[in-house]
């Protein structure tokens, strides 16, 4: 590449210095030499075209990356409020007997991994030492029982620190319903009242967590212990798919 752009300034010389002292050969020499100084300016031309192409073309990418970047950040924002809107929707409206209000509050994460029945919400006005129910739609599915800032820990019906009073079957023997490993027990049920598989087992808002009514599940097997009855029960509430909850506040 180096020779022949010396050959072509040699070329373009002579040809000067024959112009210069009008050698008689100098016409043909001096036609051909501007047939190369005019491939040459072409050939300049062209590379100062394709050097002007390839920059507008860089602008052009670096312009639709960012486009595309702040599309991207957009649908990840409006993805991320499609979800909530789903979520959302799935919580029922619901109303509470007078002398309670319900209040939606979201899960944002599993507050003790691995135990997935243990999860925070965002509720930031729990005082000390009080517990509040949770519901999904008509379903008690949990308590809250500590918060910490802007945020609450809340056990769900698995958990075996959750429990909450109920009755059981349409004798509305009472008990305590307590989390066992991802299903429910009912503990305490006197043992002249009468409990049956099948029985549907619903709060019954004598322990100031839940109001009376909200449903918690289906008794499953029947045990007698020496001193009370005990009742297994399939809860209602038992999905890993949290998205909002009802939370049951007494009307002061």
């Amino acid at each position: 590449m180096f020779k022949a752009a010396l050959l072509v300034i040699a070329f373009i010389l002579l040809a000067a210095i024959a112009v210069r002292y009008d050698f008689s050969w100098s016409a043909p020499f001096v036609k051909a030499t501007n047939v190369v100084k005019t491939h040459v300016l072409e050939v300049a031309r062209a590379a100062d075209e394709a050097m002007e192409k390839h920059r507008n073309q860089a602008e052009t990418i670096e312009k639709y990356r960012a486009e595309n970047e702040k599309l991207r950040e957009n649908l990840e924002v409006l993805s991320a409020f499609a979800n909530e809107v789903v979520s959302l929707s799935k919580l029922k409206e619901y109303d509470p007997p007078a002398d309670f209000k319900t209040r939606a509050v979201r899960a944002v994460a599993y507050s003790e991994l691995p135990d997935l029945q243990r999860i925070t919400i965002d509720y930031p006005d729990l005082k000390q030492g009080e517990i509040k129910g949770l519901i999904f739609n008509e379903f008690a599915a949990g308590i809250v029982i500590s918060g910490a800032g802007n945020y609450s820990k809340a056990l769900l019906n698995g958990d075996r620190e959750c429990s909450y009073s109920v009755f059981v079957g349409e004798t509305k023997a009472p008990g305590v319903a307590m989390g066992r490993g991802g299903e429910m027990i009912v503990r305490y049920i006197p043992l002249w009242m009468s409990v049956n598989v099948g029985d549907e087992v619903i709060t019954n808002g004598l322990d100031g967590i839940f109001f009376a009514g909200a449903k918690v599940g289906v008794v499953t097997k029947v045990t007698r212990q020496s001193a009370y009855i005990e009742a297994s029960v399939e809860p209602y509430y038992k999905t890993f798919d949290h998205g909002y909850f009802y939370l049951i506040e007494a009307v002061k």
